[in-house]
């Protein structure tokens, strides 16, 4: 099928979305679309969307669909973005820093920059070209702007053509720190998983998964309301209680009995923001107990939820705040 949309004005971007039952004042709208852009904003306004009963989409909105609204979500999935960035940042430093520790704890900290290092990553050397000395043609090391690197090669790039790797590592970008636990030895992954109460298989899906919903929020992308395709380990995690279920009777989330197995648990939000959630503030307990992010994260998004955001719409079940995986 043939792409046949052509370009809009922005006066003629606000007529076609108040033609569709978007209520705004024109001005107010035009100053969000040119800052914002009319594809996407038409994402949030998605859920607004009129369904008849056999759930066909029209591009109609439902009655009362405000501008204020639709804004409303737009501001919720930014500012989710920066606290998911702020979790994945303390487990991406941690990561780097036990990469360096123990790759180096036996071998030089230059052994890493070798193309046999790891056989089976292909182009593994090739991508370390950027951490690799350059030099002009009188044999002097080419600045790379940063204080570190540049006194590093002014001082020993006669001698070494890579950084050693504790400095590497603050350079690499996070997929190929991931990487390097990857394809690390058994008892690197085993050293790292054990210092922070997880198995070797199940922390490898959960950086990846944290990988690429980092990728998501650093480019700006929309993580609320998506179906995620990267599912991340759990319900082969050994002892952890993702398939717990609430308990009315008891009023708190219990292992599964034959009288609760229709009860839904975490595994029901496996492709969801909600299982992203719980894997940084498990990884968080184990990496900086005293961190205060879930009950930062936890307000947030009990205030949003206050003011009409849909908490099932990121795979929250009701009392998600008080199961043992978060509390």
């Amino acid at each position: 099928m043939e792409y046949l949309k052509h370009h809009l004005s922005i006066p003629e971007q606000v007529e076609l979305l108040k033609k569709r039952g978007l209520e705004a004042e024109d001005t107010l709208l035009a100053t969000r679309l040119k800052n914002v852009g009319y594809y996407r904003l038409s994402a949030y306004l998605h859920p607004f969307r009129i369904r008849d009963e056999l759930g066909k989409i029209s591009d109609e909105y439902t009655p009362g669909t405000t501008l204020d609204k639709v804004w409303l979500y737009y501001s919720f999935d930014r500012k989710f973005r920066f606290m998911m960035l702020d979790a994945i940042e303390r487990i991406e430093v941690a990561l780097r820093s036990r990469i360096a520790y123990y790759h180096t704890q036996e071998r030089s900290p230059f052994a890493y920059a070798s193309a046999d290092y790891f056989p089976k990553w292909k182009g593994y050397i090739q991508g370390l070209d950027r951490l690799k000395i350059q030099k002009d043609k009188h044999g002097k090391a080419i600045t790379k702007g940063k204080d570190s690197i540049d006194h590093f090669f002014n001082t020993y790039g006669d001698k070494h053509d890579y950084l050693p790797l504790w400095i590497a590592v603050g350079e690499m970008d996070f997929g190929t720190v991931v990487h390097f636990y990857t394809h690390s030895e058994k008892v690197i992954k085993k050293a790292i998983a054990g210092e922070w109460n997880i198995d070797t298989s199940s922390l490898e899906s959960w950086l990846n998964t944290l990988r690429m919903l980092r990728n998501d929020c650093a480019h700006h992308a929309r993580i609320w309301n998506k179906t995620f395709q990267s599912l991340p380990r759990m319900n082969n995690t050994p002892n952890l209680p993702w398939n717990y279920v609430y308990s009315d009777k008891a009023k708190k989330w219990v292992k599964p009995t034959n009288s609760l197995m229709d009860n839904k648990s975490m595994l029901d939000s496996q492709n969801t923001l909600a299982a992203h959630l719980f894997i940084c503030r498990y990884l968080l307990k184990q990496i900086a107990p005293t961190s205060e992010w879930h009950i930062r994260m936890q307000n947030f998004l009990i205030k949003f939820q206050q003011q009409g955001i849909p908490l099932s719409k990121i795979g929250l079940p009701e009392y998600w705040e008080n199961h043992p995986m978060w509390i």
